[in-house]
């Protein structure tokens, strides 16, 4: 941040009034805004995925087991754990297709803060919903979300966001 002011004083840089503010808002985000996207992106990711797999018997808009039916397959504890990879996973392959890029780094920088946090908010929200969850069933899901959500943050692939928020 320092040498990029540097840069602009020294006189250089030719840009026109306001544009500053701007490149500096896109190039720097700050971790609130960051956190506001992701928040809105891992609720509109939620309710696609609650559409199609739902999580501790709680499921938006259809019947059926959906996906659970495959994940099943491979017993019930595998359920659990590909049922918060899929729900996790899904919000976070959801921001790095919108996030923009320098948000995406602020993501990428404190994996812990991003990936707590969704995680347990929302193991916190379904424990409040759902009357099945127990700490065992609830320790694999989360151990489930935590590792399908360190795909996406440990890939690099230069991107652009498909739409800004």
């Amino acid at each position: 941040m320092k040498d990029f002011e540097l840069f602009l004083e020294s006189g250089h840089a030719q840009l026109p009034p306001g544009s500053l503010e701007t490149l500096k808002k896109e190039l720097f985000p700050s971790a609130l805004s960051v956190a506001v996207k992701m928040g809105l992106i891992h609720v509109f990711s939620s309710l696609l995925t609650l559409m199609v797999c739902p999580q501790f018997g709680f499921r938006l808009f259809f019947e059926g087991h959906g996906l659970m039916h495959y994940f099943m397959k491979a017993g019930s504890v595998a359920c659990f754990a590909l049922c918060g990879a899929f729900y996790l996973g899904s919000t976070l392959w959801i921001s790095k297709i919108f996030l923009g890029e320098f948000e995406w780094e602020l993501v990428r920088k404190h994996p812990g803060l991003s990936l707590g946090a969704l995680s347990l908010i929302s193991i916190g929200l379904f424990s409040m919903i759902s009357h099945t969850l127990n700490f065992e069933i609830g320790l694999v899901w989360l151990l489930g979300a935590l590792v399908s959500g360190i795909v996406p943050l440990r890939t690099s692939v230069s991107h652009r966001p498909l739409l800004k928020i």
